[in-house]
């Protein structure tokens, strides 16, 4: 029997809609499929009800796998795949497999000799460093820090040299009550002349993507609200 195909999905990584961000010729394709992995179902069925589906949302199979899920089921989730049909994995919030949990399974199915095909879509990430200046040719995403306030203040340390050393972008986040907290923490711990991007609620109404050096940051009273923001800095 002839394997299903297992489609990448984008999801908006703000307010915008899923028929939005989607290529057109896409959209056919996303709205065909009776089958997704996503990580909260009800955020994908949020998504998936701006698309001109061909079946009713309550009659979509949406299994849930998130950074919990274990390895070991990954294969059940797989099934319609392997019984020929096509699938689609998609993220709470930007691309699956970047930053996301979903590259388990997208392994799994490279393993399984399933086709995998991803769409284009919006990735903060890039979206970040293609708007900060920073070098591109080489960088690093670094996801969540350490927690405490000293292994993290050591961490951005240690980034800040990495960066040198490399001549590598470097980009991290936190969650976003605290932001405030990590800025400061940048601020006290790098360098002055290291520069620092702060990529605020991309493709939100509040965006802001601004590079300076950390000195002229020190400078400015700077208050990040509780919304996804990412930090890149390079030491040169």
């Amino acid at each position: 029997m002839q394997k299903g195909k297992l489609y990448l999905i984008p999801a908006p990584i703000s307010s915008n809609s899923m028929d939005s961000i989607l290529l057109q010729k896409d959209i056919p394709i996303v709205s065909s499929l009776s089958f997704f992995i996503s990580e909260t179902p009800k955020v994908a069925r949020s998504f998936l009800k701006d698309l001109p589906l061909t079946k009713k949302i309550q009659e979509i199979e949406i299994y849930e796998f998130n950074e919990h899920s274990k390895d070991i089921d990954i294969s059940d989730l797989l099934v319609p795949l392997m019984e020929g049909n096509d699938m689609g994995l998609i993220s709470d919030a930007g691309i699956p497999s970047v930053a996301d949990p979903g590259f388990r399974i997208v392994r799994k199915a490279q393993e399984m000799g399933i086709e995998v095909c991803p769409f284009v879509g919006p990735s903060s990430i890039l979206l970040a460093l293609m708007s900060s200046g920073l070098n591109g040719q080489s960088f690093a995403f670094n996801g969540y820090l350490q927690k405490e306030k000293d292994g993290k203040r050591e961490d951005i340390k240690y980034l800040e040299n990495l960066s040198y050393q490399r001549r590598q972008t470097q980009i991290f986040m936190e969650p976003p009550y605290r932001n405030q907290s990590m800025l400061e923490d940048i601020l006290s711990v790098c360098e002055g002349y290291t520069l620092l991007c702060i990529a605020y609620d991309i493709m939100g109404e509040d965006q802001k993507i601004v590079t300076k050096r950390v000195e002229q940051w020190r400078r400015e009273k700077i208050s990040l609200e509780k919304k996804p923001c990412l930090f890149l800095i390079i030491k040169d």
